[in-house]
């Protein structure tokens, strides 16, 4: 989740959003927006935040599950503002990453910001620290040559130029949940063509509405609240919420040919929940569906 050192209305944030989509350099306004007006940029790393959590867990997972960590090959989907995934993986030993997005959001600032912070507070059996910052004249070269991290972005996860079967690791946080459910379907088709012979994928998924990330007047529920007509309002590319459930994951990987090998959701209040008068289209879910906030899954090549 995003720290909330402001607190901002969802609908308010809604429409800046559209507007951030509009506008020519809207991107450059949207990273002022969270580095000046929401303090999101650079994000709070504490230990208790989702990602952080999910991307320590993913790495301490591969190295259980590998021998081959200074060698194999680790590509991670939607590498965000700082690349935080990536800087983790390597300070578990992965030499060899790929990290893919489908807008070039990563900047120097923001990813020495992870490096000090790596630096100052590892995690817990890390097999090395960052030291180095990477410059913003040689951000690309930088990444590669010190941290062994190939950056492709903007890049298209669902037609990749990647070899068949050249991936042994594919990582997600807080990811799919903004894609929609058509491109899901393609990019996990894709990930399991480039996926080799006893490769391994994670990933964690965050199913609660994020406008209440910086609204605490909201739910965690509230966008289960309003069908896809009026949602679209709300719904810009630039912060988009497929508002998908952990059965429809757990269907679309069926599909591409992927075996769920293990499933950690958590839950939010049933309350919470109850508060709200969910919109007869999500009437297809149970209620432990609707409940869950999120889901980190491990898959294998069925």
């Amino acid at each position: 989740m995003a720290h909330r050192d402001v607190s901002v209305n969802w609908v308010a944030k809604a429409f800046a959003f559209n507007v951030f989509q509009r506008i020519p350099r809207g991107e450059q306004v949207y990273y002022f927006f969270q580095r000046s007006i929401t303090k999101t940029l650079p994000r709070s790393l504490s230990p208790t935040a989702i990602s952080a959590r999910a991307q320590v867990a993913h790495a301490q997972a591969i190295v259980a599950a590998r021998t081959d960590i200074a060698t194999l090959t680790l590509l991670e989907l939607g590498a965000g503002w700082d690349l935080y995934a990536n800087l983790v993986y390597w300070c578990y030993g992965i030499n060899n990453q790929i990290a893919i997005d489908i807008r070039r959001w990563a900047r120097a600032e923001t990813v020495n910001a992870v490096i000090s912070h790596l630096h100052a507070d590892p995690p817990p059996g890390r097999a090395r620290l960052p030291i180095e910052l990477v410059r913003d004249s040689h951000f690309d070269d930088d990444l590669k040559r010190i941290y062994g991290i190939r950056y492709l972005a903007p890049y298209d996860a669902s037609s990749t130029d990647l070899d068949d079967a050249s991936v042994d690791i594919i990582t997600t946080t807080s990811v799919f949940e903004h894609v929609p459910e058509p491109i899901c379907a393609a990019i996990l088709r894709e990930c399991r063509r480039i996926l080799a012979p006893g490769g391994m994928m994670r990933h964690t998924i965050d199913y609660s509405d994020h406008y209440a990330h910086a609204d605490p007047s909201i739910s965690s529920y509230n966008y289960l609240r309003f069908g896809n007509s009026v949602w679209a309002l709300f719904n810009p590319d630039i912060h988009y919420q497929n508002r998908l459930r952990s059965p429809d994951f757990r269907r679309l990987f069926h599909q591409a040919d992927l075996h769920v090998e293990d499933e950690i959701a958590w839950h939010g209040d049933a309350a919470e929940l109850d508060r709200i008068k969910v919109h007869p289209q999500f009437a297809k879910y149970d209620e432990t569906a609707l409940r869950t906030l999120g889901a980190t899954f491990a898959l294998r090549p069925a």
